[in-house]
């Protein structure tokens, strides 16, 4: 089960994206299973500080925490749409 990231908590997360995703999902393998990837890879992804482009959305939109959160290389703070940083072509960076 995963726990669902509120606005009211943003300002609470770490800063790496990898480990705001394991607050919501509690472990690596439950990320890599969601994502149909090896638990090797998330733990890449989190040495690295970075989430994929390809599982941002997906992983946003299960998890509660903003794509701009997620991956800010690509998306931005969604101007119409609040805090949750939906994607669409108008917040798309790069």
């Amino acid at each position: 089960m995963v726990m669902k990231v509120v606005p009211e908590v943003y300002d609470q997360l770490p800063d790496n994206p990898v480990e705001m995703l394991l607050i919501a999902f509690g472990s690596q393998e439950s990320i890599a299973a969601f994502c149909a990837v090896t638990p090797q890879a998330v733990w890449n992804w989190k040495d690295r500080g970075v989430v994929p482009y390809v599982h941002v959305e997906s992983l946003s939109n299960y998890s509660g925490v903003p794509t701009w959160m997620l991956c800010p290389k690509h998306f931005q703070k969604g101007e119409i749409d609040g805090d949750t940083g939906t994607f669409n072509e108008g917040n798309r960076q790069g």
